[in-house]
C-alpha cells in the first residue's frame, strides 16, 4: 500500500510537471536555483535527515512501547500497532522518504520538475513539523487511563455492530473476550506491583462495559451466550463442570461470569495487601448488580449475589474481618435496592447474612455475626418503610441469626459478647418498630428474647443507654457506632425493656 501511494504521489506530480512545462509556465522557477547538482544535493540531503527522523522514532517507540509492554501487558504492542495515527505518521516518513529518492533521481533541466520538488519540501517540513507532537501522542496514548478508556470504548461499540451470521458473532465475541483479557491482565501485573492507581481503573473500565452490555443484551443472538470449544477452555471456565456451563448458559450471564470471575481474583489477591483494591471490586461488583436490578436481569443479580457470597466465603476462610464486614456492607446496600423490585430475593439475602455470620462465629472471626446483624436491622427498617409484603418473613430471618450463648463457662466468652452485639441489633428494630406504632412487630422481638436471663437484658439496656456517641472513634470504611441509637428511639426502648420487668 505505501509503496502504491508514493508511485502514486510521482506519477501526479510528474504530470502536473509536464502540463506546466507544455505550457510555458514556470511559476515555481524563480524559487530554486538553475542550478541541477545543487538542487540534487540539497534534496538528497534532506532525504538522508527523513530517514535518520524515521530511524529515532521508531527506536524511542520500540524502547517506550516494550517498557509499557513490560509493565502492563503484552498486548499493548498490538494496541499500538494498531492505532490509525501512528500508522498514519510513520506512513508519512515512509512516503516521504520514498517520493524524496523517486524526484531527487529524477530532476533534469528538460522536465524542470519544480512543483515536485515544491511539494517534496512540503512534506519534508511537514514530516519535521510532526516529530514532537507525535511523541506526545505516543505518551499520551500510554497513560494507562487513555488506553484502558479506548479499549472500552470499543468493546462498548461492538455490542451494537454484531453482524447477524455466526462466524461474525463468534469473531466479535472473540474480540471482546480478548479486551476483557487484556483489562484483567493489567490489573492483576498492577496489583502484584502495588500500583493501586492502576488497578481502579481498570475495574472501573470492566465495570462500564459490563453496564453498557446490559443495555444491548436483549438484542444479541442466541449464539452469543452459547459456550464454544475455545471458551470451554478458557481459563475463566475451564474449572467448571458442564453443570455449570449449561447453567450460565441458560441464564445467559457469559458476560457477566467472566468479568466478575476477574472481580474474585483481584480481591482474593489484593483485601490483605491493597485494601482499598478490594474495597474498588466490591463497589463496582455493587454498581453492575444495581445496573442488573434496574434492567431486571435476574440471572445477572443471582450471579452477583454468588459473587458477593463468594467475597464473604474467602473472607472468613483467611480470617480477614475487615474484608468481610466491607462486603456486608455493600451486600446490605443491593439488599435495600432489591426490596421494592424483588422482596422474595431479598429474603434469600437474609439467609445469607445469616450463615455466614454464623460460620464467621464458627472460625472465631467474631466481629462478621454481629455486623450481619446490623445490616439485617437496616434491611428489616428499609423493608417497613417500603411496606413490602414479606416484612414478617424478613423479620423471622433477623431472630434466628443469634446462636445460643455459651453455657459451662465462667464471665462472658468472646463468642458471648458478639451474640449481645446481635440482641443490641434486634432490640434497635424493636425500638424503631414501637416508634412507628407497630408494637405487634415489637411484641414478636420481645417473644423471641424472653429465654434471655434478666441479667443479659440489664446489660443490653446499659449498653443502649450508655452509648452516646452516633460516629465510631477510630476509622473505618462506615463510620457509625453499632450500639448507637437516636434519642426518640430510646424513649420507645423504655416501654421495650420495661415488658422484660413486667414478665
Amino acid at each position: 500500500m505505501l509503496v502504491a501511494v508514493s508511485l502514486g504521489i510521482f506519477v501526479i506530480l510528474r504530470g502536473i510537471d509536464f502540463l506546466l512545462v507544455t505550457n510555458g509556465a514556470h511559476p515555481l522557477a524563480i524559487l530554486y536555483s538553475t542550478d541541477i547538482g545543487n538542487l540534487t544535493n540539497t534534496l538528497g540531503g534532506l532525504g538522508d535527515l527523513i530517514v535518520a527522523i524515521l530511524g529515532i522514532e521508531i527506536t524511542v517507540i520500540a524502547i517506550i512501547v516494550q517498557l509499557a509492554a513490560n509493565k502492563y501487558s503484552s498486548k499493548i504492542m498490538d494496541l499500538f500497532i494498531g492505532d490509525r495515527f501512528n500508522v498514519a505518521i510513520i506512513s508519512l516518513y515512509v512516503i516521504t522518504s520514498i517520493n524524496t529518492v523517486l524526484i531527487v533521481n529524477t530532476i533534469n533541466e528538460r522536465s524542470l520538475n519544480y512543483f515536485s520538488i515544491t511539494f517534496t519540501l512540503l512534506l519534508i517540513i511537514l514530516s519535521l513539523l510532526f516529530v514532537i507532537p507525535h511523541f506526545n501522542y505516543i505518551f499520551n496514548f500510554l497513560r494507562p487511563d487513555n488506553f484502558l478508556k479506548h479499549v472500552s470504548r470499543r468493546s462498548v461499540a461492538r455490542f451494537s455492530a454484531i453482524p447477524p451470521d455466526k462466524r461474525g458473532i463468534l469473531r466479535a465475541k472473540r474480540k471482546t473476550k480478548e479486551d476483557i483479557d487484556f483489562i484483567g491482565d493489567i490489573a492483576l501485573n498492577s496489583v502484584f506491583q502495588g500500583d493501586r492507581a492502576v488497578t481502579l481503573l481498570c475495574l472501573t473500565s470492566l465495570r462500564e462495559i459490563l453496564t453498557e452490555y446490559f443495555a444491548d443484551k436483549g438484542k444479541l443472538p442466541g449464539e452469543w451466550f452459547r459456550f464454544t470449544r475455545e471458551e470451554k477452555n478458557d481459563p475463566d471456565f475451564s474449572s467448571y463442570s458442564e453443570f455449570v456451563l449449561n447453567g450460565i448458559e441458560r441464564e445467559k450471564i457469559y458476560l457477566e461470569r467472566k468479568i466478575l470471575s476477574l472481580y474474585e481474583v483481584i480481591f482474593n489477591n489484593s483485601k490483605t495487601k491493597l485494601r482499598d483494591v478490594a474495597s474498588g471490586v466490591l463497589l463496582n461488583t455493587q454498581l453492575i448488580t444495581r445496573e442488573a436490578i434496574r434492567c431486571g436481569d435476574k440471572g445477572a443479580i443471582d450471579n452477583s449475589i454468588k459473587y458477593f457470597n463468594s467475597y464473604l466465603r474467602a473472607s472468613i476462610r483467611d480470617k480477614d474481618p475487615r474484608s468481610a464486614f466491607n462486603t456486608l456492607e455493600h451486600y446490605r446496600i443491593i439488599a435495600e435496592e432489591m426490596l421494592s423490585k424483588y422482596p422474595e430475593m431479598v429474603e434469600k439475602i437474609s439467609e445469607f447474612f445469616r450463615y455466614y455470620g454464623q460460620e464467621a462465629n464458627k472460625n472465631q472471626v467474631l466481629f462478621i455475626l454481629e455486623t450481619a446483624a446490623h445490616d439485617l436491622c437496616r434491611i428489616n427498617e428499609i423493608a417497613y418503610q417500603k411496606k413490602v409484603s414479606n416484612i414478617n418473613a424478613l423479620l423471622d430471618l433477623f431472630l434466628t441469626v443469634d446462636e445460643p450463648a455459651e453455657s459451662g463457662e465462667k464471665g462472658v466468652s468472646a463468642k458471648e459478647v458478639s451474640l449481645i452485639g446481635v440482641r443490641i441489633a434486634q432490640v434497635k428494630l424493636a425500638g424503631y418498630y414501637l416508634l412507628h406504632k407497630e408494637e405487634e412487630l415489637a411484641r414478636k422481638i420481645f417473644r423471641d428474647m424472653q429465654v434471655e436471663p434478666l441479667s443479659r437484658i440489664k446489660k443490653i439496656e446499659g449498653i443502649i443507654f450508655g452509648t452516646g456517641q452516633e460516629e465510631f472513634w477510630e476509622i473505618t470504611p462506615r463510620g457509625v457506632n453499632f450500639y448507637y441509637i437516636e434519642p426518640e428511639a430510646r424513649a420507645a426502648l423504655k416501654q421495650f425493656f420495661g415488658w422484660f420487668e413486667s414478665k
